[in-house]
Formats: structure tokens, sequence, C-alpha cells
């Protein structure tokens, strides 16, 4: 997807040039007058299924970084790929069956560009964390859905 920035006149939900279509959506006014929307470039006239596939392949796409990359707790970046989403919950219920006594168990938070390993000292800590993380994913899902619900499709059947 690519971003343009321009006046509202400029904005199409679907425009043919030289033999390929462009397909705009999500317009965003900004605070000078101008609008912003993205775009995509495509080959064959697209159908509306195809139009809502790309769209929710790439708000999918979004959602998915926002959850890996965007998760702060206690001042520190956490990397929530699956792997470590999984690893993070084994841990969990490993603490949680063994009645902490596992604890403390070590994570690599980011500090700026500095890893730091973090240790986590108590059950109630570690509860923190994960409910922190799980309202982050959630928020994050929530947010994509609603950006889809959003959309308003019907501009690209005529």
């Amino acid at each position: 997807m690519n971003f343009v920035t321009d006046n509202i006149d400029k904005y199409t939900p679907i425009k043919k040039v030289n033999g390929k279509y462009i397909v705009s959506w999500g317009l965003t006014k900004n605070n000078n007058d101008t609008y912003t929307w993205k775009y995509y470039i495509t080959d064959k006239k697209p159908t509306p299924e195809t139009i809502k596939e790309e769209i929710n392949t790439y708000i999918n796409e979004n959602v998915k970084k926002s959850i890996i990359n965007d998760f702060t707790w206690n001042g520190m970046k956490v990397n929530l790929s699956i792997e470590n989403q999984i690893d993070y919950k084994l841990l969990f219920d490993i603490t949680l069956l063994q009645d902490g006594t596992n604890l403390p168990e070590v994570i690599k938070l980011k500090q700026g560009k500095e890893t730091v390993h973090y240790s986590i000292e108590s059950i109630e800590e570690f509860k923190d964390f994960m409910l922190n993380m799980n309202r982050h994913i959630r928020e994050c899902l929530k947010q994509g859905r609603e950006l889809k619900e959003s959309i308003d499709y019907s501009e690209y059947i005529k």
C-alpha cells in the first residue's frame, strides 16, 4: 500500500491510468485542509471482493505488526512475536502450577535500543505482565476490526 496527501478533489475510489487500476481507500482529513488516503495498483479491474480482500490483508498485517512491536510494559518494549507469546504463556502457567517456586523468571525487554534481561520476581508481577499483554493484543484486534467495519465498500460498486 502507498499513501497520498492531496486535495479532496484528487481522491477517486477507482481510477484507470495507463491500463492499470488505482484503488484508493482510507480517506482521512488532515489539519491543513488536505486529505491522506491509501492506494494500491492492480493490472486487472478489481471487484468489490478483491478490493475488500486487499484492504483486509493490509489491515491484518498492520494489526499483527502492532501486536508484535507496540507493547510497552513498565516503560520497556516487549516483542510479542507468536513464539514469545507462547513462551510467556507457558512460563506463566508453570509459575501458577508451581505456586511461584520457579521465580524469578527472566524475560528479554527493550529499553531504548538496549536489550534488558528483566527478572520477574512474583506471581503478582507476572499477572500484571500477562494481563497487560492480553489487553494490548485485544486492543490491537479491536482497532483492526473497527477499521474494517468503518470502510464503505459501496463506493466501489458502480
